[in-house]
């Protein structure tokens, strides 16, 4: 079977994680995967459209085409896979979020083309199934995670310095102004523990003990495997809710105890006091963050079932086989 993506851009995270990852073990099971970056103008998508007659599947990833150029790739598509992990019809700007009338169109007109959707989590698949014609062919298929590349630290530190991490981009730098007051209160009370930023902009955190470290692909899992606790603070607001939290799942791969926000991206992945913990008030934040200093062996505990928890559900090893099954549903589906 050959399969052509047709994705956002190749460095996005969604690519990365949600395609990238993918195609070796789909290789390995007898499939042909060629992945191309859509061009930005309507002529170079026109001619990366034109090859879709060449192949048995297109997953078109994350791009809501006009409608000349999304009733010509429904034609030539034998099997037609949309697949997303936003909201893609909402917009973002300093005056809030707000739905974006052309947007949603282009996506209503994409799920009722696509042979089958595929998205990432319970949130996306609800607003999925109610612009869909037929809510069966929505498929909840979660991003996964590359355990052989995130392998756990060693056993939790009980001594010297304690590291609390965070990786991100400067877009999302701004949310750690979420913990700034509690990290500030826990680095006086405990001079045993740092702040490690990885990021290519150095924090703003007045008070805190900051470490900060430019972000490389090629030692990012280094620097996770350096985190005793890592933190993840988010805003919840339409534009976040679906969003899939990539970071937290390489922290729970790495057996890192994790600080998430109460939000509904990260109720889905965290089971409170078990394999994460998760902080809507400042106060908790704190105390969680606090516990976790003090508790060498929750800490140890606390990252053990993170790691089970990512092998069991989110692994490669689990989730391919789905895409796999879905993939060879679709020839019998009538062209």
């Amino acid at each position: 079977m050959r399969i052509l993506f047709l994705t956002n851009k190749e460095t996005a995270p969604s690519t990365r994680w949600r395609v990238h990852q993918l195609i070796p073990h789909l290789v390995r099971a007898d499939f042909q995967c060629d992945v191309v970056e859509m061009a930005g103008g309507m002529v170079g998508k026109l001619a990366e459209i034109q090859r879709a007659s060449e192949y048995d599947i297109v997953v078109l990833q994350k791009r809501l085409l006009p409608k000349l150029l999304m009733h010509r790739l429904r034609a030539l598509a034998k099997r037609l896979i949309f697949e997303f992990d936003d909201v893609l019809f909402l917009k973002r700007s300093e005056s809030g979020v707000r739905v974006s009338t052309t947007r949603e169109r282009r996506f209503r007109r994409t799920l009722h083309l696509a042979d089958a959707v595929v998205t990432a989590n319970e949130t996306l698949a609800e607003i999925a199934r109610r612009y869909a014609p037929d809510p069966e062919r929505v498929h909840v298929l979660p991003t996964a995670v590359d355990i052989a590349k995130w392998t756990p630290r060693g056993p939790a530190r009980r001594e010297g310095r304690l590291t609390i991490g965070w990786v991100g981009t400067a877009t999302h730098l701004g949310s750690l102004d979420i913990v700034a007051s509690p990290l500030h209160k826990l680095c006086r009370r405990h001079e045993e523990i740092d702040v490690k930023v990885v990021c290519d902009v150095p924090p703003a955190l007045d008070g805190v003990r900051v470490r900060h470290q430019p972000y490389s692909p090629e030692t990012e899992v280094a620097e996770v495997r350096s985190f005793d606790v890592a933190i993840l603070p988010w805003v919840e607001d339409p534009w976040t809710r679906g969003k899939v939290p990539a970071k937290l799942l390489a922290y729970m791969a790495a057996g890192i105890p994790t600080v998430a926000s109460d939000v509904g991206a990260h109720r889905g992945y965290i089971r409170h006091g078990e394999n994460g913990f998760l902080a809507g008030t400042l106060s908790s934040w704190e105390e969680a963050i606090e516990r976790l200093i003090d508790a060498p062996d929750l800490r140890g505990a606390v990252g053990t079932r993170a790691r089970e928890t990512a092998e069991q559900e989110y692994s490669l090893e689990s989730v391919v086989p789905r895409h796999l099954a879905l993939f060879r549903s679709l020839e019998g589906v009538p062209s």
